[in-house]
């Protein structure tokens, strides 16, 4: 039985490993100075991979734990500064490492590195225009720790071709001294030199991002415990296979002790070796597997899971006792446990049985609740439809009086204008006195001539009344309209339709009543009966067969049409309330509750003007020998066309103050509701 491994102790062992990722021990100090030159002054001279090796290596080193100097494309002066300044960085440097990718000559069994801005015409360049590699060994000498020289040199280089060609035509001397590739150099105490190929032979530049060299030793270097002569001896190893053997890299070390490139292993073990959990050791071998401190943490793991499986077994002997105690407490608790559980099933039975009677009779109580309910619906709902029907055979019963009352007044006026066309021909007409008595025995509705078909004759009614607006002619057509196809636009008609009697606001009062024009069918006339021929007397005139006269409508009606054409003026609610309420002709309702529609809610009271109505004429004091006067014209203060054209402009100006004041001064009706839809377009119309 394992335990937890403590949480605390993972985070910190990661904590460890992150740091020693990054960095080395504080207490060793080492320095390096890498050299990449690729771009040469003579373009004969370019490399393309030294720029790139020397990147990648000053990278991998300060991973490492160097402080590093990084030359690219260096001349003699830079590379002069830089060796002073690694000289003096070697100084008391626990290792001190130097790095150069490029093209470097040996001559005279010297080896020299080449700046960029080199110009070799012989060998006096040598001396003062390449880089002596002892002007490198000697700054390293500067420092006691550890000395190691990297040379991704000895690359092909055409400096020495020429050299020989020179030599070959008598311009040199001594130009067989000349090598391509490198001498080797003499051992010294505490010194790993490490070669791209073997001495006096010519490294490949490579095709990839790094020479085939560097890209070894950057792998190597990646590899944190390995001792460095078997670093680069894996990095030989490595070179040889990807050449296939053309390539042979060499290294000569001269150390006392083991050295470490790559140390991370070390600052990670050194912080995790007194660990008292074995899972940071192991994760350590699993990290640093060629570390050599991989041995010492076995030994430390085997040390520890010994005393772990020691601590365990007292663990499980402990843990079974203080088991085998709660075994006997927890059989001990189920008992008491089962017992109340009995105790309170009981109880529950009990209370179940209450609660289940209590909601039988809540039940019950609730049905005969609902059936009571259902009952007082069904009587509302019955007295409701009683209501209504009651209410339905009323508006029935009361439309079918008014239907009768129109019915007999529209007879009486019929009766009245036959009447009055007959009184007027005999007036008119001398000639026509003799049949004055057959006119009058004429039936006063007799239908006219005027076509076969009972629609041609409506229509042809239908469009006098429209060049000629009366609504007694109106609702007369209605009455007796026998095309039914043209009943739509005779409601229409009689909807658009005023009294066309009544004053508008502010002209002067006719002499007498206006009267409503009536239209009734053509009386046909018959010539009276042929006189004895004389020779002095002449022919009588043939007397007029068509006659059309107008008629006044009833008193009650003349009266509401007066008082409905005097609130029109001055608009007043509570007056249109009165007039609503004592309305004797039914017919003017419909344009009354329009008109109340039409008038604001907060309209203010205005005081009635009061207009005497001039006495009607009876009919029956006027002399007989007295011509009749015709209808006076209905007086109005605008015509319509004047007030269409004031229509228009209210909408086009879209003002609701204007329109209203205009509603109310209107005074042709046929207007009205073109102007009431366009105020209640307006917002807040």
């Amino acid at each position: 039985m394992s335990t937890r491994r403590p949480i605390w102790i993972a985070a910190l062992y990661g904590l460890v490993l992150l740091t020693c990722s990054i960095s080395v021990a504080k207490a060793d100090r080492r320095v390096a100075l890498v050299v990449g030159n690729s771009n040469y002054a003579n373009s004969s001279l370019f490399l393309s991979n030294p720029r790139n090796d020397a990147t990648d290596v000053a990278a991998a080193l300060r991973g490492v734990g160097f402080e590093v100097l990084q030359v690219i494309d260096a001349n003699k002066r830079d590379l002069d500064l830089n060796m002073a300044k690694f000289a003096r960085l070697a100084i008391d440097a626990d290792a001190a490492l130097f790095y150069y990718a490029g093209h470097a000559v040996q001559y005279q069994g010297r080896n020299y590195l080449m700046p960029t801005d080199a110009e070799v015409e012989d060998e006096i360049s040598f001396r003062y225009q390449m880089t002596p590699l002892d002007d490198v060994r000697a700054a390293l000498d500067r420092g006691d720790g550890v000395k190691i020289v990297v040379l991704d040199a000895c690359r092909n280089n055409p400096i020495v071709n020429a050299l020989r060609r020179k030599k070959k035509a008598g311009d040199t001397r001594s130009i067989d001294a000349v090598r391509g590739g490198l001498a080797k150099i003499d051992k010294a105490q505490g010194m790993v030199v490490a070669y791209s190929t073997a001495a006096d032979e010519v490294a490949a530049d490579g095709d990839g991002r790094n020479s085939p060299f560097t890209a070894a030793f950057l792998k190597r270097l990646k590899e944190p415990g390995l001792e460095i002569e078997q670093l680069f001896r894996r990095v030989a190893a490595d070179v040889n296979a990807q050449t296939g053997g053309r390539q042979r890299p060499e290294t000569y070390v001269s150390l006392l002790s083991n050295y470490y490139l790559n140390q991370t292993d070390r600052m990670a073990f050194e912080k995790i070796k007194d660990t008292p959990d074995p899972e940071p050791l192991r994760d350590f071998i699993a990290a640093f597997p060629t570390s050599s401190y991989v041995a010492e943490a076995q030994g430390r793991i085997q040390r520890i899971e010994a005393v772990i499986r020691e601590r365990e077994l007292q663990q499980a002997k402990a843990q079974e006792a203080a088991r085998l105690a709660e075994e006997q407490r927890k059989a001990e608790r189920e008992a008491a446990l089962r017992k109340m559980a009995e105790q309170e099933e009981a109880l529950r039975r009990q209370e179940s049985l209450r609660a289940q009677a209590a909601a039988e009779k809540v039940r019950k109580e609730r049905e005969a609740a609902q059936a009571q309910e259902e009952q007082r619906l069904r009587l509302v709902a019955e007295n409701e439809r009683k209501q209504r029907e009651a209410a339905r055979a009323q508006e029935e019963q009361r439309a079918r009086l008014a239907a009768e009352r129109e019915r007999k007044q529209q007879e009486e006026a019929q009766r009245l204008a036959a009447e009055q066309a007959r009184t007027k021909l005999a007036a008119t007409s001398p000639s026509l006195a003799g049949i004055s008595k057959e006119i009058r025995t004429l039936p006063p509705t007799a239908p006219p001539p005027v076509a076969d078909q009972p629609c041609d004759r409506d229509s042809a009614m239908l469009a006098h009344l429209r060049s000629n607006p009366s609504l007694e002619g109106v609702i007369q057509l209605e009455a007796s309209l026998a095309c039914e196809k043209l009943r739509a636009q005779v409601m229409r008609l009689r909807e658009s339709l005023s009294s066309t009697a009544n004053l508008a606001p502010g002209a002067a009062a006719p002499s007498k009543p206006p009267v409503a024009e009536k239209i009734v069918p053509p009386v046909v006339v018959a010539p009276p009966p042929a006189a004895p021929k004389q020779e002095a007397a002449p022919k009588p005139p043939e007397p007029p067969r068509v006659a059309v006269a107008t008629v006044t409508p009833a008193a009650d009606c003349k009266r509401d049409e007066a008082r409905l054409a005097k609130i029109r003026a001055n608009p007043s609610l509570t007056d249109l309330a009165v007039l609503e309420r004592e309305l004797s002709c039914e017919r003017l309702r419909a344009q009354i509750v329009r008109l109340r529609e039409s008038l604001p809610r907060d309209l203010p009271d205005q005081p009635a003007v009061a207009v005497a109505s001039p006495p009607a004429q009876s009919a029956q004091s006027a002399p007989a020998e007295t011509k009749a006067a015709p209808p006076g014209p209905v007086v109005q203060v605008r015509s319509c066309d004047e007030e269409k054209a004031t229509l228009a402009r209210l909408r086009a100006s879209q003002s609701r103050e204007d329109v209203a004041r205009f509603e109310r001064e209107l005074a042709c009706e046929q207007l009205r509701p073109q102007v009431i839809r366009l105020r209640e377009s307006l917002s807040g119309g």
